[in-house]
Protein backbone atom coordinates (compact mmCIF):
# COMPACT_ATOMS: atom_id res chain seq x y z
CA UNK A 1 0.00 0.00 0.00
CA UNK A 2 1.09 3.68 -0.53
CA UNK A 3 -0.03 5.98 1.62
CA UNK A 4 -0.07 9.53 0.71
CA UNK A 5 -0.59 11.96 3.66
CA UNK A 6 -0.14 15.68 4.75
CA UNK A 7 -1.77 17.75 7.20
CA UNK A 8 -1.85 20.80 5.02
CA UNK A 9 -4.20 20.83 2.22
CA UNK A 10 -3.50 22.32 -1.13
CA UNK A 11 -0.16 20.36 -1.61
CA UNK A 12 -0.92 18.32 -4.61
CA UNK A 13 -1.74 15.22 -2.77
CA UNK A 14 -4.41 14.11 -6.02
CA UNK A 15 -1.80 14.80 -8.00
CA UNK A 16 1.48 13.05 -6.80
CA UNK A 17 -1.41 10.06 -6.42
CA UNK A 18 -3.72 10.13 -9.51
CA UNK A 19 -0.53 11.42 -12.36
CA UNK A 20 2.72 9.86 -10.85
CA UNK A 21 1.87 7.00 -8.35
CA UNK A 22 -1.78 5.47 -10.18
CA UNK A 23 -0.03 5.35 -13.36
CA UNK A 24 3.28 3.72 -12.34
CA UNK A 25 1.63 1.21 -10.18
CA UNK A 26 -0.69 0.63 -13.52
CA UNK A 27 1.96 0.19 -15.51
CA UNK A 28 3.61 -2.67 -13.03
CA UNK A 29 1.30 -4.93 -12.69
CA UNK A 30 -1.02 -4.68 -15.45
CA UNK A 31 -4.37 -4.26 -14.20
CA UNK A 32 -6.11 -1.46 -12.78
CA UNK A 33 -5.08 -0.18 -9.10
CA UNK A 34 -7.29 0.47 -5.93
CA UNK A 35 -7.28 4.37 -5.70
CA UNK A 36 -8.73 5.20 -2.44
CA UNK A 37 -9.62 8.86 -1.11
CA UNK A 38 -10.12 9.68 2.61
CA UNK A 39 -11.21 13.16 2.63
CA UNK A 40 -14.75 14.72 3.94
CA UNK A 41 -14.49 17.99 2.64
CA UNK A 42 -12.82 17.68 -0.57
CA UNK A 43 -12.92 14.67 -3.15
CA UNK A 44 -10.45 15.72 -5.95
CA UNK A 45 -10.07 12.40 -7.53
CA UNK A 46 -13.43 12.63 -8.59
CA UNK A 47 -12.15 14.99 -11.55
CA UNK A 48 -10.59 12.11 -13.16
CA UNK A 49 -13.68 10.68 -14.75
CA UNK A 50 -12.31 9.02 -17.74
CA UNK A 51 -9.72 7.02 -16.20
CA UNK A 52 -9.34 3.44 -17.01
CA UNK A 53 -6.75 2.65 -14.47
CA UNK A 54 -7.33 2.61 -11.19
CA UNK A 55 -10.76 1.75 -9.47
CA UNK A 56 -11.71 4.48 -7.51
CA UNK A 57 -13.35 4.34 -3.79
CA UNK A 58 -14.56 7.06 -1.44
CA UNK A 59 -14.06 6.29 2.51
CA UNK A 60 -14.95 8.87 5.15
CA UNK A 61 -12.96 9.30 8.14
CA UNK A 62 -15.94 7.35 10.11
CA UNK A 63 -15.14 4.39 9.02
CA UNK A 64 -11.51 4.44 8.49
CA UNK A 65 -11.19 1.42 10.81
CA UNK A 66 -11.48 -0.48 7.14
CA UNK A 67 -8.52 0.27 6.45
CA UNK A 68 -6.48 -2.20 8.87
CA UNK A 69 -7.99 -4.96 7.25
CA UNK A 70 -6.57 -3.56 3.46
CA UNK A 71 -2.85 -3.02 5.71
CA UNK A 72 -2.36 -6.46 6.13
CA UNK A 73 -3.58 -7.93 3.12
CA UNK A 74 -1.82 -5.26 0.54
CA UNK A 75 1.90 -6.65 0.66
CA UNK A 76 2.16 -6.18 -3.14
CA UNK A 77 1.03 -2.41 -3.25
CA UNK A 78 -1.53 -2.44 -5.10
CA UNK A 79 -3.55 0.19 -3.22
CA UNK A 80 -3.19 3.83 -3.14
CA UNK A 81 -4.67 5.72 -0.78
CA UNK A 82 -4.84 9.35 -1.12
CA UNK A 83 -5.30 11.02 2.52
CA UNK A 84 -7.03 14.26 2.66
CA UNK A 85 -5.60 17.44 4.73
CA UNK A 86 -5.88 19.31 8.04
CA UNK A 87 -7.75 16.81 10.64
CA UNK A 88 -8.10 13.96 7.75
CA UNK A 89 -4.16 12.52 7.71
CA UNK A 90 -4.29 13.21 11.59
CA UNK A 91 -7.36 10.57 11.97
CA UNK A 92 -5.80 8.39 9.15
CA UNK A 93 -2.29 8.38 10.99
CA UNK A 94 -3.59 8.13 14.88
CA UNK A 95 -5.63 4.69 12.92
CA UNK A 96 -2.76 3.20 11.44
CA UNK A 97 -0.65 4.09 14.40
CA UNK A 98 -3.02 1.80 16.46
CA UNK A 99 -2.13 -1.43 14.51
CA UNK A 100 0.61 -0.77 13.34
CA UNK A 101 1.55 -1.08 9.30
CA UNK A 102 2.97 -4.59 9.20
CA UNK A 103 5.83 -3.55 6.78
CA UNK A 104 3.31 -3.34 4.03
CA UNK A 105 2.92 0.45 4.27
CA UNK A 106 5.50 3.05 1.78
CA UNK A 107 4.56 6.54 2.56
CA UNK A 108 5.16 9.60 -0.02
CA UNK A 109 4.67 12.95 1.68
CA UNK A 110 4.06 15.66 -1.16
CA UNK A 111 5.27 19.64 -0.81
CA UNK A 112 4.67 22.45 -2.33
CA UNK A 113 7.66 25.34 -1.96
CA UNK A 114 5.98 27.30 0.50
CA UNK A 115 7.05 28.11 4.26
CA UNK A 116 4.06 25.98 5.35
CA UNK A 117 4.02 23.25 3.01
CA UNK A 118 7.40 22.53 4.87
CA UNK A 119 6.38 22.71 8.28
CA UNK A 120 3.33 20.71 7.48
CA UNK A 121 5.30 18.27 5.88
CA UNK A 122 7.89 18.05 8.93
CA UNK A 123 4.69 17.41 11.56
CA UNK A 124 3.24 14.69 9.14
CA UNK A 125 6.85 12.90 8.79
CA UNK A 126 6.40 13.67 13.02
CA UNK A 127 3.51 11.73 13.10
CA UNK A 128 4.57 8.58 11.01
CA UNK A 129 7.42 7.75 13.20
CA UNK A 130 4.91 7.01 15.67
CA UNK A 131 3.84 4.30 13.68
CA UNK A 132 7.27 3.16 12.30
CA UNK A 133 10.40 3.33 13.97
CA UNK A 134 12.00 3.02 10.80
CA UNK A 135 9.68 5.47 9.01
CA UNK A 136 12.62 6.77 6.97
CA UNK A 137 13.36 4.22 5.19
CA UNK A 138 9.88 3.73 3.55
CA UNK A 139 9.36 8.07 3.09
CA UNK A 140 9.13 9.77 -0.05
CA UNK A 141 8.43 13.44 -0.32
CA UNK A 142 7.13 14.85 -3.43
CA UNK A 143 8.27 18.45 -4.91
CA UNK A 144 5.46 19.40 -6.43
CA UNK A 145 5.44 22.00 -9.22
CA UNK A 146 8.95 22.71 -9.71
CA UNK A 147 9.95 24.83 -12.06
CA UNK A 148 12.86 22.31 -13.53
CA UNK A 149 14.24 19.44 -12.55
CA UNK A 150 17.48 20.81 -12.47
CA UNK A 151 19.16 20.58 -9.36
CA UNK A 152 20.05 23.98 -8.64
CA UNK A 153 16.53 25.07 -9.28
CA UNK A 154 15.53 22.57 -6.99
CA UNK A 155 17.51 23.16 -4.23
CA UNK A 156 16.94 27.18 -4.44
CA UNK A 157 12.83 26.47 -5.25
CA UNK A 158 12.19 24.06 -2.34
CA UNK A 159 14.31 25.99 0.21
CA UNK A 160 11.97 24.38 2.88
CA UNK A 161 13.68 21.05 1.72
CA UNK A 162 17.05 21.62 1.19
CA UNK A 163 17.92 24.58 3.29
CA UNK A 164 19.94 27.41 1.79
CA UNK A 165 23.62 28.59 3.92
CA UNK A 166 22.00 32.01 3.38
CA UNK A 167 18.66 32.10 3.52
CA UNK A 168 17.90 31.16 6.91
CA UNK A 169 14.39 29.38 8.03
CA UNK A 170 13.28 27.37 10.92
CA UNK A 171 13.47 24.22 9.97
CA UNK A 172 14.04 22.11 6.84
CA UNK A 173 13.22 18.40 5.88
CA UNK A 174 17.11 18.36 5.99
CA UNK A 175 17.36 18.76 9.33
CA UNK A 176 15.71 15.93 10.53
CA UNK A 177 16.74 13.49 7.50
CA UNK A 178 19.92 12.47 6.50
CA UNK A 179 19.90 12.59 2.92
CA UNK A 180 16.13 12.37 2.07
CA UNK A 181 14.61 10.35 -0.69
CA UNK A 182 12.52 12.66 -2.94
CA UNK A 183 11.01 12.96 -6.75
CA UNK A 184 10.22 16.18 -8.28
CA UNK A 185 6.94 16.34 -10.15
CA UNK A 186 7.30 19.39 -12.73
CA UNK A 187 4.67 21.97 -13.06
CA UNK A 188 3.00 22.01 -16.34
CA UNK A 189 0.03 22.90 -17.97
CA UNK A 190 -0.71 19.41 -19.49
CA UNK A 191 -1.34 18.34 -15.72
CA UNK A 192 -3.93 21.27 -15.87
CA UNK A 193 -5.72 20.42 -19.29
CA UNK A 194 -5.53 16.63 -18.20
CA UNK A 195 -7.89 17.35 -15.52
CA UNK A 196 -10.53 19.49 -17.58
CA UNK A 197 -10.22 16.15 -20.17
CA UNK A 198 -10.87 13.92 -16.89
CA UNK A 199 -7.86 11.70 -17.80
CA UNK A 200 -4.22 11.58 -16.44
CA UNK A 201 -1.41 12.81 -18.40
CA UNK A 202 -0.09 9.10 -18.97
CA UNK A 203 -2.94 8.36 -20.07
CA UNK A 204 -3.50 10.98 -22.81
CA UNK A 205 0.05 10.06 -23.60
CA UNK A 206 -0.98 6.44 -24.44
CA UNK A 207 -4.22 7.32 -26.15
CA UNK A 208 -3.75 5.98 -29.95
CA UNK A 209 -6.45 8.01 -31.81
CA UNK A 210 -4.86 9.29 -34.65
CA UNK A 211 -5.86 12.90 -34.08
CA UNK A 212 -3.85 14.16 -37.16
CA UNK A 213 -5.63 12.05 -39.89
CA UNK A 214 -9.03 12.79 -37.59
CA UNK A 215 -8.31 16.54 -38.39
CA UNK A 216 -7.52 15.86 -42.63
CA UNK A 217 -10.89 13.88 -42.70
CA UNK A 218 -12.98 17.26 -41.07
CA UNK A 219 -11.13 19.65 -43.26
CA UNK A 220 -12.12 17.40 -46.42
CA UNK A 221 -16.03 17.46 -45.10
CA UNK A 222 -15.67 21.29 -44.62
CA UNK A 223 -15.60 20.93 -41.10
CA UNK A 224 -13.43 23.63 -39.81
CA UNK A 225 -14.10 23.36 -36.44
CA UNK A 226 -13.73 20.02 -36.25
CA UNK A 227 -10.67 20.40 -37.69
CA UNK A 228 -9.24 22.50 -35.22
CA UNK A 229 -10.62 20.66 -32.48
CA UNK A 230 -8.41 17.60 -33.93
CA UNK A 231 -5.91 19.61 -34.05
CA UNK A 232 -6.11 21.20 -30.60
CA UNK A 233 -5.90 17.22 -29.34
CA UNK A 234 -3.28 16.44 -31.38
CA UNK A 235 -1.24 19.01 -29.45
CA UNK A 236 -2.72 18.01 -26.18
CA UNK A 237 -1.12 14.60 -27.08
CA UNK A 238 1.85 15.10 -28.13
CA UNK A 239 2.36 17.73 -24.99
CA UNK A 240 1.42 14.60 -22.83
CA UNK A 241 3.93 12.24 -24.70
CA UNK A 242 6.91 15.12 -23.91
CA UNK A 243 5.77 15.12 -20.03
CA UNK A 244 5.97 11.39 -19.99
CA UNK A 245 9.22 11.21 -21.33
CA UNK A 246 10.60 13.96 -19.83
CA UNK A 247 9.61 13.76 -16.33
CA UNK A 248 7.28 10.57 -15.39
CA UNK A 249 9.82 8.29 -17.08
CA UNK A 250 12.15 9.53 -14.83
CA UNK A 251 10.65 9.69 -11.67
CA UNK A 252 9.05 6.01 -12.81
CA UNK A 253 12.78 4.81 -12.70
CA UNK A 254 13.70 6.67 -8.91
CA UNK A 255 10.40 4.77 -7.89
CA UNK A 256 11.55 1.67 -8.92
CA UNK A 257 14.72 1.70 -6.65
CA UNK A 258 12.20 2.35 -3.75
CA UNK A 259 9.34 0.56 -4.44
CA UNK A 260 9.58 -3.88 -4.54
CA UNK A 261 7.02 -5.37 -6.40
CA UNK A 262 6.32 -8.85 -7.08
CA UNK A 263 5.89 -10.10 -10.55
Amino acid sequence: MIIIPQTKGGVGKSTVAMQVIAPYLYKKHGKKITYIEIDDENNDSQSFTRTQIVDKRMLNTNSITKLDEMILMDDNHEIIVDVGGNKTSTLVLEEIAKVGSFNNIKWIIPMGDGELDGKNAIATMKKLRKIERNSTDNLLFALNRAISHEQDYLEEQFINFFGHRYLGSDSTITDFVKDPKYFAVKNDKIITMSRYLGSTVWEMAHNNTNFEQKALDAKEKGDRDGALKYLFFKRLQTEAKDYVLGSLNGIFCALDQWVKIEK
